[in-house]
């Protein structure tokens, strides 16, 4: 993984997912979530940092856009404000609680000495989806 910070942006996967969701519809969305939630095989780092990545566009969706966030967050959000759901908050919130908790994302900010940053960092996204 090629990450220069602890943000959840400040990685190549994530970066890569962002730069597609022109792309991304309100399912796709979910589907991405879901899948980082739900499937019982360890979460690799890709798929990890896309879940927190579309963590950030559910956060986007409930008013509350990462402060240097790309663009293309907001952008989204304004393109599909009835994506918004308290199920689709919900999810995102249990995704990043797995993302979080049990990751190769989170095993690599341990093996770094990054571990408490990289926390911090869910943290405000989690605290600015329960707003």
């Amino acid at each position: 993984m090629g990450a220069w910070g602890t943000g959840s942006f400040e990685n190549d996967d994530a970066a890569d997912w962002v730069g597609k969701l022109g792309t991304i519809t309100p399912d796709d969305l979910t589907k991405v979530l879901v899948r980082a939630a739900d499937d019982p095989a360890y979460l690799e780092a890709p798929a990890a940092s896309a879940a927190v990545a579309a963590g950030e566009v559910v956060a986007a969706l409930n008013g509350s856009v990462a402060e240097g966030a790309p663009a293309a967050i907001a952008d989204w959000a304004k393109k599909h404000p009835k994506a918004f759901t308290p199920e689709l908050k919900a999810l995102a919130m249990r995704t990043l609680d797995r993302v979080r908790k049990n990751s190769e994302l989170k095993d690599l900010w341990m093996e770094a000495d990054g571990l408490n940053d990289w926390i911090g960092a869910m943290q405000e996204l989690q605290g600015r989806l329960e707003r």
